[in-house]
């Protein structure tokens, strides 16, 4: 199992060529962090010299102790096509190609210029309808997201799409008893369509969510999509 002492060298070149990446943990994100984070989760494996990268988005408001609802895919299963041509053939031909071994220093050489592309699309996600539609993707998601109701509840909540998020907790009788025992003004909120209130509620769940995650450095508060509708 590799340690995040190995990851925390080997992305140092990456840090260093790019202001907007930082490193928590094994998580390479790309900063600011506004309501959701988006980086490569560069995991381990049964073997200890084995590096097991993969493009992530989490929510920043799920009230999560360890880590948030979140979505993403292995880098070795993404398409560069665009992004390099050098990179596809090297897909195509390197035998090592997914193998991000530390032992082979142009193998992580090349880890790194697949890292780097893959943060490409995740920099132009700036917002929940990029974010959706990233989250929808079946690569992305090893639950189906129409079954992720607690996800989708929120993402219904934070846009100000209240009938959504009234008929996912009308159907879903445990997670509305959780809601209530926690957050008892949300439920009554959305019922009311009290913007200002399902707000406040998101923003208790967010500061929290990123004290959690050790996310503080690097988060900028910001409004809710919900928020802006209702100064429009």
């Amino acid at each position: 199992m590799t340690t995040i002492k190995q990851v925390k060298e080997t992305v140092q070149p990456l840090l260093a060529r790019h202001a907007d990446l930082a490193l928590v943990g094994r998580y390479l994100i790309l900063t600011p962090v506004r309501h959701f984070v988006r980086g490569v989760l560069i995991d381990a494996s049964g073997d200890r010299n084995i590096f097991v990268p993969a493009t992530s988005v989490c929510l920043t408001f799920d009230g999560d102790a360890t880590q948030g609802i979140g979505w993403g895919d292995h880098l070795i299963y993404l398409s560069f096509e665009e992004a390099d041509p050098d990179l596809l053939y090297k897909r195509r031909n390197d035998p090592r190609f997914g193998k991000w071994d530390t032992r082979y220093p142009e193998n992580i050489e090349l880890m790194l210029r697949f890292i780097e592309a893959s943060l490409e699309p995740l920099r132009e996600m700036t917002t929940f309808e990029q974010m959706m539609a990233f989250a929808q993707r079946p690569e992305n998601n090893l639950t189906p997201f129409e079954f992720m109701y607690y996800a989708r509840f929120l993402l219904a909540a934070a846009i100000g799409d209240f009938e959504t998020a009234r008929h996912i907790i009308e159907k879903r009788e445990g997670m509305r008893l959780s809601l209530e025992a926690h957050y008892p003004s949300l439920c009554p909120a959305l019922i009311a369509e009290d913007r200002a209130e399902v707000a406040k509620c998101l923003h208790e769940l967010e500061a929290k969510t990123i004290k959690n995650l050790k996310l503080s450095k690097y988060w900028e508060p910001t409004p809710f999509p919900l928020e802006r509708k209702a100064t429009q």
